[in-house]
């Protein structure tokens, strides 16, 4: 097995781990409505550690295609940037573990706006990313059958960051967790995908 396989497959384990437990949090009796409720709020009450774990597994995913994706198909075609990018999310998401949000309508903490300033910055880094590896990657196979879904999946990332950085102004905030998670489902599915392409490449 090749290295570049064997960290696809890490990846992609730690990707469709956190989806489930991405789902499971939205099952479980949390207390909390997944349109007006951040992501984050679930680090707050019985399920916060769950939230915590699903934000590990998420990070090392992410670390995983990153370093795979280094390997093969490496820098060209991808550039060093958007690698950067990639490697920078894990970390921003390990910071937003470390820092507890603070619950809408509380007083902001220190704690809080670190918490505050490691989403936005992981945020903007993970679709700084797709952005520029999505007309990268699809001219290259495998990836390149993935080519529709893949920028449909860009798109619908780029959509719901406007909209979640609109649904932040007071008014609009009832519906920011909408936008957020739509953000969230959609640039995992795009690393699955290029996940899955990359152990196609690798084998």
């Amino acid at each position: 097995m090749s290295a570049a396989l064997c960290f696809a497959i890490l990846g992609l384990i730690g990707l469709i781990g956190y989806l489930g437990i991405f789902v499971a949090l939205h099952v479980l009796p949390t207390g909390y409505h997944p349109i007006p409720h951040a992501v984050s709020d679930y680090a707050v009450g019985q399920y916060g550690s769950l939230f915590r774990v699903g934000l590990l597994v998420s990070s090392l995913g992410v670390l995983f295609l990153a370093i795979g994706l280094t390997l093969d198909p490496g820098a060209p075609p991808l550039a060093v940037s958007q690698l950067v990018f990639l490697y920078l999310v894990p970390a921003m998401r390990l910071g937003m573990a470390l820092f507890r949000t603070d619950l809408e309508g509380e007083k902001l903490t220190p704690t809080g706006r670190l918490h505050y300033l490691f989403a936005i910055a992981a945020f903007a880094f993970t679709y700084a990313a797709i952005s520029g590896m999505t007309p990268r990657l699809t001219s290259v196979s495998p990836w390149q059958s993935a080519d529709g879904l893949l920028s449909a999946l860009q798109w619908i990332a780029l959509v719901s960051l406007v909209l979640l950085v609109v649904t932040l102004l007071p008014r609009l905030r009832t519906i920011f967790g909408l936008f957020e998670r739509a953000f969230l489902v959609s640039t995992n599915l795009w690393f699955i995908t290029v996940g899955i392409c990359l152990a196609v490449k690798a084998t």
